[in-house]
This record gives structure tokens, sequence and C-alpha cells, in this order.
């Protein structure tokens, strides 16, 4: 496995980002809409004329006044940024270097790279954040909506140990999933070790999440796809802390373990 800040190859030039100084915890607003501390999915952007849609990965997160971060539609970036009343310019700018297989993502990146830099001029309408260049093309983003605990199919990304998060291995990367249903009193977890399926009964109490023993089938897998399964299965019998963070689920045994999910897209 891999730990997270490796699992993509980064250019030197983003470190030093990662350590500016952010403007303390102060919310910043354009027209009164919160705009930092806030996930904004980019919808569409718009260059000379042409719209095009978004690839879902895709968007754009200003943790301070000074700093924006996001997706490109294929890669990571850390920017500088710098909010001033309704304008919001993007500056010095470090990216990951994933080469993406699809020609639509790959096309994406660049139209979204040359929308996003330098001055822009922002309007805000309820959820939605319009950002505008000097030049007129435009990028139309909306506020990310957290994903609901229940009904929800959450896929693990990383498993966790105190502040380490280790992403899964790409033999794994997608496979295993949980998913939380709610019925009155009753509860169950269903979903995906990596290996093999499984059911469980599930207990929401004082914030806290409880698994039972689980069900599962029996296929014998090999290597990363079965110890995911044996640190997974690790979760059950026993009372973790969970929380939903937008569209990102943590779940925390008391030793500290635990793993990391993502929803997906409605």
């Amino acid at each position: 496995m891999h730990k997270q800040s490796r699992n993509l190859t980064v250019l030197a030039a983003l470190l030093p980002l990662a350590a500016v100084a952010a403007c303390g915890s102060q919310t910043v607003s354009v027209a009164g809409t919160p705009v930092t501390g806030v996930r904004w999915d980019v919808e569409s952007v718009t260059v000379d004329g042409a719209t095009t849609q978004a690839p879902e990965s895709t968007y754009v997160e200003f943790p301070s006044a000074d700093r924006a971060r996001g997706n490109n539609g294929c890669n990571s970036f850390d920017a500088e940024a710098e909010i001033d009343g309704d304008t919001i310019r993007i500056g010095r700018t470090a990216v990951t270097m994933t080469m993406c297989a699809d020609k639509k993502q790959r096309d994406f990146e660049k139209t979204f790279s040359r929308a996003i830099g330098g001055s822009n001029r922002a309007r805000t309408d309820g959820d939605h954040l319009t950002l505008t260049t000097d030049d007129g093309d435009t990028i139309a983003l909306v506020k990310d909506r957290p994903a609901p605990l229940t009904g929800t199919e959450w896929t693990v990304t990383s498993l966790l140990s105190g502040d380490v998060a280790t992403s899964l291995p790409k033999e794994v990367a997608g496979r295993a999933t949980m998913t939380f249903e709610k019925d009155g009193q009753e509860a169950t977890a269903t979903g995906n070790l990596g290996c093999n399926r499984f059911r469980a009964k599930a207990e929401f109490r004082d914030g806290h999440l409880t698994l039972g023993r689980p069900v599962t089938t029996r296929m014998l897998c090999q290597g990363p796809r079965m110890d995911t399964e044996r640190a997974l299965l690790k979760l059950f019998a026993q009372k973790l802390s969970y929380e939903v963070q937008g569209r990102t689920l943590t779940l925390t045994a008391p030793d500290g373990t635990g793993a990391a999910a993502g929803a997906g897209r409605d």
C-alpha cells in the first residue's frame, strides 16, 4: 500500500504552497455568500463562447482568502489566491503530474486551467458561484451538498491508523464499499470488503456506530484484496466514531484505526 501523500506524483513547487499562511479561520464572503471553507463543484466552463460540462471530479475550494485548491478534471492543484471584494485572483499554481487516459478529461483540464488563472469577477446567487475573466470566459460552480450517511454507497478510499491515512492499492481501488440503510429502529450495513460481499446489523446511538458480526461470501482472494478485507473486518463488532464532512465519511475505532470513504455523485 502507499501512503496517501504519495498517491500522486506532485511537482516540487506544491510543497511550499501547502505551507502558505492562512488568514486564520475567518470566513470570507462575496455579496454576503461565504466562499471560503466551502467545496465548490465545477458545473461547466465557457471559453470563447463554447461551454464544456465538467467531469464530476472537478472542484475548487478556498481554505482561506489567500489559497485555492481543487481538481481540474484530471489533476489536483494548489494555488496562491486573493479574494478582494467581488474579485478572486488565482496566482502561482502547482499541479500534480498524472496523465489521464481520457482525452475529454485532458481537454477539459486545458480549458479549465485557462479560465481559472489570473483575475476573475465573482458573482454569487444562492448556492451558485460564477467566476468571469476579463475576456468573458466563465466558470460555473455550485456548493457541494453533504452526502447523507444512510442510503449512500460509500467507497473506501483509505485505511487510517492514528494520523496516518494509507490509500488503498490499485488492485482494490473502487472495490470496497459500504451502504447503510435504516428502517425505523432497524439498521443494516451491506457492501464489499475488497474481496467478499458482506451484510451486518448496524446500530446508531449517541453519535456512534456499532457494526455487528458480518455474514460474508466465501471467495478466497490473494494479496492486497485480502489484506484490505482483513483490515476492514477489524471495524466490526465494536463501537465506532463516525463523521461526515461533505462527501467524505470517516469511521474510527477506539484504538485510532479506521477507514475513510467517499460518496459517489448523484
